[in-house]
């Protein structure tokens, strides 16, 4: 059995032993687990800024600090003077079920908020607002025509494959799409020429293309795919007593008057561990759309 299918395997029976274990538990709320456990559990996953491991072991990122302010406040909502948190590997496609099946309590990473998404989970107030764009080489893309007949790499499980059926099929492309495990992989497949472009959210490709060995080699396209994709905590469905304390501590940090330095940490500076600036500063229009009052 390849490596990849039986971790997979090994995740998927975790998942239903430990489904099995919290039946007694379903009709409890998150806030009243958490009480009773003295553990919250944060789901994440390699997708710098937003969440990632450094190579000293330590969980950290945009999303992730946001989180931590959440699990601040519960220690003093809740009366928890010593809370455990957990940050668990969370793969993109089993994000949903290890939500809803008590794995975790938040996916503390890249999560576009959609309406079908709603349906089965729910979001915090955004933390950003990004835009898919096209990964290629030098040259490669000024247009949708330059994608027809294309093999194009994109991520399961994530709203950019959504857009580019949709594209695909709209104006009748014949794009080839070829679905990839991660963003890292989707791009992997673009810089080895296995695909002729990657699309993704443009803050996840810079990163890829600032680490790469060749990131002179590659373009950012102007072209977008799909309207901007808003950004947010995902949560456990129907649970608003946790959304609401999660929005109220969002609010809280975007609105102190440290936050302007607080996102440049993230999107223009060195990340801790990687040794990249991904040169996004916050923009006028950033800003007030993370600082609204909503």
């Amino acid at each position: 059995m390849k490596k990849k299918h039986f971790l997979n395997y090994v995740l998927s029976l975790l998942l239903f032993c430990y489904a099995v274990l919290l039946k007694a538990e379903t009709n409890t709320s998150t806030l009243e687990r958490i009480s009773s456990h003295k553990v919250v559990n944060i789901g994440y996953r390699d997708a710098p800024p937003y969440s990632y491991k450094t190579s000293e072991g330590h969980v950290v990122g945009y999303v992730i600090d946001l989180c931590k302010d959440v699990t601040e406040s519960m220690k003093k909502d809740l009366h928890i003077k010593d809370l455990v948190v957990n940050f668990i590997p969370t793969p993109v496609t089993m994000r949903t079920t290890m939500l809803n099946h008590n794995i975790i309590d938040m996916d503390c990473s890249v999560n576009t908020d959609t309406v079908s998404r709603e349906n089965v989970v729910l979001f915090s107030r955004h933390y950003l607002s990004v835009y898919t764009r096209f990964g290629s080489f030098k040259g490669n893309i000024s247009s949708y025509s330059d994608l027809a007949g294309r093999t194009i790499s994109v991520a399961k499980g994530t709203t950019d494959l959504i857009n580019m059926n949709s594209l695909n099929r709209l104006q009748k492309l014949n794009i080839m799409v070829f679905t990839q495990p991660t963003m890292k992989d989707a791009f992997a497949a673009m810089s080895s020429h296995k695909s002729y472009a990657t699309a993704m959210n443009e803050v996840s490709l810079r990163q890829l293309i600032e680490t790469s060995e060749d990131m002179k080699e590659y373009q950012i396209s102007t072209l977008t795919l799909g309207t901007p994709q808003d950004l947010g905590i995902m949560l456990r469905h129907n649970d608003i007593e946790l959304k609401n304390l999660v929005d109220k501590n969002l609010a809280a940090r975007f609105n102190r008057s440290d936050f302007k330095q607080f996102y440049e940490q993230w999107f223009n500076s060195t990340l801790p561990g990687k040794n990249i600036n991904l040169h996004l500063p916050l923009s006028t229009e950033m800003y007030h759309y993370i600082t609204r009052k909503s």
